[in-house]
C-alpha cells in the first residue's frame, strides 16, 4: 500500500498530502482548542497551513525523486532498503547518492531524532499540568514516538551502512553494445 502511494504521480500526491494535512490540523486543533476559534477561521487557517505544508513537501519529494532518478528509481531504491539487500544490476553510481544521504540523516536522526522527542514530551506534559489532561494523549505520543526514533534510527543506520558499504565494492555497469546507438543520442 504505501509503495502505491510513494509512487503516485506528484499532482494526486499533493491533493492526497493536502487533505490530510488539513484534516489532521483542523483534528487536532478542535481536540486541543474546541471553542477558541469560529469555525470558519479555523477553516481559513486549514486551509492556509495545509497549501504550505503541501507546498513543503511536495518541493521535497520532487527533488528526492529527481535526485534518485525518478519515481521508479527512488521506488526500487525504498524497496531494497526495506528488503536490506541490493538487487543485482544496480548501476552503483546512481545508488550511492542516495543511499550516502539516507545514511547522513540516519547519523542526524540517532541523536536528534530522541532530543526532539523528548523535548516536545516536555512541554505537552507541562501543557497537560496547566491546561488539561487531554495534552497528556500528546505526551503518551512523543513518548512513544522518541522510542520508536531511537530503535528504527539506530537500525537504519546500520543496515544502510552495510548496504552502502556493498554498493561502492561493486563495479560500475558498463553500457550495453547490443543496442544501436542513434546520432541524437551520442
Amino acid at each position: 500500500m504505501m509503495a502505491r502511494f510513494r509512487t503516485l504521480p506528484l499532482p494526486a500526491l499533493l491533493v492526497v498530502l493536502f487533505v490530510v494535512t488539513g484534516a489532521l490540523w483542523f483534528g487536532i486543533g478542535v481536540i486541543v482548542m474546541p471553542g477558541d476559534q469560529p469555525v470558519l477561521v479555523r477553516l481559513i487557517g486549514t486551509i492556509f497551513y495545509a497549501g504550505v505544508m503541501t507546498a513543503v513537501f511536495g518541493f521535497m519529494i520532487a527533488r528526492a525523486r529527481r535526485l534518485a532518478g525518478g519515481v521508479t528509481d527512488l521506488a526500487e531504491m525504498r524497496a531494497a532498503f526495506k528488503a536490506g539487500s541490493i538487487p543485482p544490476g544496480v548501476e552503483p553510481g546512481r545508488w550511492v547518492p542516495t543511499f550516502e544521504k539516507w545514511e547522513r540523516q540516519y547519523r542526524l536522526n540517532r541523536w536528534f531524532g530522541p532530543v526532539t522527542f523528548v523535548a516536545f514530551a516536555a512541554l505537552t506534559a507541562w501543557l497537560a499540568l496547566s491546561e488539561g489532561p487531554v495534552w497528556w494523549l500528546f505526551t503518551v505520543f512523543f513518548v512513544a514516538a522518541m522510542i520508536w526514533s531511537a530503535v528504527d534510527s539506530w537500525r537504519g543506520s546500520a543496515k544502510v551502512t552495510v548496504m552502502l558499504a556493498e554498493l561502492r565494492r561493486r563495479q560500475p555497469l558498463h553500457p550495453r553494445m547490443d543496442v544501436p546507438v542513434s546520432p541524437e543520442t551520442k
